[in-house]
């Protein structure tokens, strides 16, 4: 059931406002659990797991022992697991006009979101030098930029690698949510189109209503 600008019963609104602090601070918190959980694959996991391989299967062994192999694969857990919310998240923002606005999938809110995790992300990088050599940085350092480590070695800078590194996970992911919008909408054309049409009458009709009020002051 639908209200006025297609509001789905039992479903909030946020401002743009709310929900980019809202949903800046859920996908912070997620993109850096998922990164802990990259790190402990690539690093800790899959290493564990070849050990059980035979002997004659040591060019594999040396091949996931690789840092850069076990790297790339933290990277890869990160894509996908952001990929797969962000996936969701455009199927339900569409679906359920989450900013109210003409364009349920605005991808504004969740673009300007993202920006705000890949600087938050970021800025520990800058302070590096300060830490690294201390014990408890430089583990703090490892784990948090694993999945970037490759892209660090690659280019021999670790701002850049990490620039590098950070905008592939959260590219991939915005790239997957827009891709989601545009997948729904062309599943769902006519009742998103009806639904954001009504939504369009609802408020020029209260538009026209607030200028005959006007009108009629204006009079007196």
């Amino acid at each position: 059931m639908t209200g006025p600008r297609g509001e789905q019963a039992g479903v909030p609104k946020l401002d743009f406002l709310q929900f980019i602090v809202v949903y800046t601070l859920s996908r912070l918190g997620l993109f850096l659990a998922v990164v802990l959980l990259g790190a402990f694959t690539g690093k800790v996991l899959i290493p564990a797991v070849v050990t059980f391989l035979p002997y004659s299967l040591v060019n594999v062994k040396n091949f996931f022992n690789d840092p850069t192999v076990s790297s790339v694969i933290a990277m890869t857990v990160v894509c996908g697991v952001l990929s797969w919310v962000l996936y969701d998240d455009g199927r339900k923002h569409t679906a359920y006009d989450i900013w109210g606005s003409d364009n349920a999938a605005d991808s504004t809110g969740v673009a300007s979101s993202l920006i705000m995790v890949f600087l938050i992300y970021f800025i520990p990088a800058i302070f590096r030098d300060s830490f690294h050599d201390e014990g408890k940085g430089r583990v703090f350092y490892l784990i948090l930029y694993y999945p970037c480590s490759w892209a660090i070695e690659k280019v021999s800078n670790y701002l850049t690698g990490v620039v590098i590194g950070s905008a592939i996970m959260l590219g991939t992911a915005f790239f997957v949510y827009v891709l989601s919008f545009k997948k729904y909408v062309k599943s769902h054309k006519a009742p998103y189109l009806n639904r954001h049409e009504t939504a369009r009458k609802l408020r020029e009709a209260a538009e026209e209503y607030a200028e005959d009020d006007e009108d009629e002051d204006d009079d007196f």
